[in-house]
């Protein structure tokens, strides 16, 4: 059962507004009206170089700045969300006066400009003071997404970075945190390398896998929902978009099954394996892409007889009479099985399978060491009460662990 002042009972009363979806190219324009209507006027665009130099973002800038906004860019210099380009970018905001931010990035880069948003409405200086959840009291500015990845983190309640210095990884959640205009222009987000799009659709794929393993009364039906449809649809369209890259309509696909992740994962909040996986980051510093991936299968095999019953009810709603991970690639699929025990092996053997066949050169062991490992589980049995876990499984988290 969760204890009081938990992350369950903060959200169990929170209200969500909506958040306007844009899932055509060139909408730059439409976007214009949108930011119009809600009163933009001085927009601070936050992004890499790299993609600012292209020109669909040029273009959709040129529309922006045609309906008469003025516009100034802060060039994101790290590869992962880290608090200097949080505070760097706050400092760009604060100093041009505006009112809006939009942001050309991936998941970290999301993560950034919900930080650097909240912290400017709510009079922050120091990002860590925002870590956990309840401490954002006042609504962000306006935040438009051109996402460039298949993250959740467009339309999750959350955002997540490194603190300089100390290499912790932070989480804070408000509903707050939710933008308010959420872009999937796949002209633009082609700029994204295919090992980076696989990357980032498994770790999505991991998120929505636990979202789906959340027992009752951490999840409501439509979150479950939502979960599903996020794994079926990277299930049905990763191997697809590995072997034809150039396919724009199976990229924004799995980029729309960020979306169902990030709306399943509001209420649920972070769940074991996303706390282990956070938890190693701040020991081990950033890794791999596709590793929440991997740790998620570690997980699912650990923890399997706990997540037996909510594995078979995976394999029954998403696989049955057709095996849906992997769409027909993965030679020698099982049959359709019914009993809970071969339903829910055969689930994981299917997600483990989908990784084979999307990354079929296995990044190397991250070979930690036991003083790692014990670190790693000192930071989950802090962090894991406050978001309902009353029971933490040591033997568990270490064969996570060693399993990596």
């Amino acid at each position: 059962m969760a204890s009081k002042g938990d992350y369950l009972s903060y959200v169990k009363d929170l209200e969500y507004e909506s958040q306007s979806l844009y899932l055509e190219c060139s909408s730059g324009s439409l976007v214009a009206g949108e930011l119009k209507g809600l009163g933009t006027r001085r927009i601070l665009v936050m992004s890499r170089a790299r993609v600012l130099s292209h020109w669909n973002s040029a273009d959709f800038l040129n529309k922006l700045e045609a309906e008469g906004f003025r516009i100034f860019t802060y060039v994101i210099r790290k590869d992962y969300a880290d608090s200097t380009d949080i505070n760097a970018a706050l400092n760009q905001y604060m100093g041009y006066n505006c009112d809006t931010i939009v942001v050309f990035g991936t998941g970290d880069d999301i993560s950034c400009a919900k930080m650097v948003s909240a912290m400017a409405v709510n009079g922050i200086k120091d990002p860590e003071q925002l870590q956990g959840f309840g401490k954002i009291k006042k609504d962000i500015s306006v935040l438009c997404c051109v996402v460039m990845d298949k993250s959740p983190s467009v339309s999750s309640n959350s955002a997540e970075f490194t603190v300089d210095g100390t290499g912790r990884r932070i989480m804070s959640f408000s509903n707050y945190l939710i933008p308010q205009i959420a872009v999937i222009d796949t002209d633009i987000a082609m700029r994204t390398t295919t090992k980076d799009s696989i990357a980032s659709a498994l770790d999505t794929l991991a998120e929505a896998v636990g979202c789906c393993l959340i027992p009752e009364p951490r999840t409501t039906p439509s979150d479950r929902a939502c979960a599903y449809d996020a794994v079926r649809l990277i299930t049905d369209n990763l191997i697809r978009m590995k072997d034809d890259p150039d396919d724009s309509f199976l990229r924004k696909k799995i980029a729309v099954a960020g979306i169902y992740a990030g709306t399943a994962s509001r209420n649920t909040g972070p769940h074991m394996a996303h706390l282990i996986y956070n938890a190693l980051y701040s020991r081990t510093g950033r890794l791999f892409g596709g590793c929440y991936y991997l740790l998620m299968l570690q997980y699912l095999n650990s923890d399997y007889v706990t997540l037996r019953e909510g594995l078979a009810n995976l394999y029954a709603d998403l696989v049955r009479d057709e095996i849906r991970p992997g769409a027909g690639k993965i030679q020698g699929a099982l049959k359709p099985l019914y009993s809970s025990e071969a339903a829910a092996k055969a689930m994981i053997w299917l997600f483990e399978e989908l990784y084979s066949e999307a990354v079929p050169e296995r990044p190397s062991s991250l070979k930690l060491s036991p003083d790692d490992m014990s670190a790693v589980f000192d930071e989950v049995r802090k962090e894991a009460p406050l978001y309902g876990y009353d029971k933490i499984d040591e033997e568990m988290i270490l064969s996570v662990l060693k399993g990596l």
